[in-house]
């Protein structure tokens, strides 16, 4: 009966998670290629994390990318590979923001992504709106209080649950429901003044 048991719960299983687990395991003992596999597969949730919590700054969110995964490498020995990576890693990119934040002048923003922009009029009309409202968001998310930033980021932007980014950001749900809804008021108001 216990074997049966065993075998229905590996069957639930998610194979991104046992593949993961290798991954950590390989990379853990020194498998240059397998951590560069880890590296490839969160870079770009790391990238686009980084960019909304500095602002649409693409210079300063690259160094935070590098500074994340330069922290991974550095501890990957006490990373415990049963554990819920995706959280690990959304705080380790708050973290260095808020470092980053923290420790360089504010200057001007580079609005996101403007690739695509060629094409016809339509299009190019259609990309100034876009890339106006995105100057717009990352002005607004840059004038919000650290905490703040981080929660609207995180549940906004990034898609997780409100009780995802309490783990992450070490505050209760309450907490970040808050902070959210002051965000997201500061944020309107920010926008229209700026309209």
């Amino acid at each position: 009966m216990p074997e049966l048991a065993l075998m229905m719960a590996a069957d639930r299983v998610d194979p991104d998670e046992q593949e993961f687990t290798r991954l950590v395991k390989l990379a853990k003992s020194g498998d240059s290629m397998a951590f560069e596999v880890i590296v490839l597969r969160h870079e770009r949730r790391v990238l686009s994390t980084a960019m909304h919590l500095l602002g649409g700054n693409r210079e300063d969110a690259r160094d935070a990318a590098q500074q994340v995964f330069l922290r991974l490498h550095r501890h990957l020995g006490r990373l415990d590979e049963n554990r819920a990576f995706a959280a690990w890693l959304y705080r380790v990119t708050v973290n260095v923001c808020r470092d980053i934040h923290r420790t360089r002048a504010a200057r001007p923003t580079v609005p996101l992504d403007q690739a695509g922009e060629v094409a016809g009029a339509s299009e190019s009309d259609q990309s100034l709106v876009r890339s106006e409202q995105n100057r717009m968001i990352h002005a607004a998310l840059a004038a919000l209080p650290e905490k703040e930033r981080a929660a609207v980021v995180l549940r906004d932007l990034e898609g997780l649950t409100t009780r995802e980014v309490a783990r992450i950001l070490g505050s209760s749900e309450g907490t970040v429901r808050s902070q959210i809804s002051h965000a997201r008021l500061k944020m309107r108001k920010h926008m229209r003044r700026s309209s």
